[in-house]
């Protein structure tokens, strides 16, 4: 793991569905992270083409996606009429 991931983590930032998809859509949040395609991919837990297509506006990203990055990355999701909802990733069994 990076020292990039690992900061973003330390950030516990918190953001919207709608906020998140559009990180992920333009690649913001992976260059922001200056992991490679594949990389990031493995991160998230989708296959390399997913990122390629949803960067590359030929997809969306699914809500598996956003929540997995959400969890990966330690990122708060915020629902606006629901309040604060952290998502946090599964124990290993």
């Amino acid at each position: 793991m990076n020292e990039n991931v690992k900061q973003i983590m330390a950030e516990k930032r918190r953001m919207t569905i709608g906020q998140l998809t559009d990180l992920l859509i333009s690649g913001n949040l992976r260059r922001e992270l200056r992991m490679s395609k594949e990389d990031f991919s493995t991160l998230v837990g989708v296959m390399r083409a997913t990122i390629r297509r949803v960067e590359g506006f030929e997809g969306t990203p699914s809500m598996r996606m956003v929540l997995n990055t959400a969890a990966a990355l330690r990122i708060g999701i915020e629902f606006p009429e629901c309040g604060k909802v952290e998502v946090v990733p599964r124990r290993a069994k």
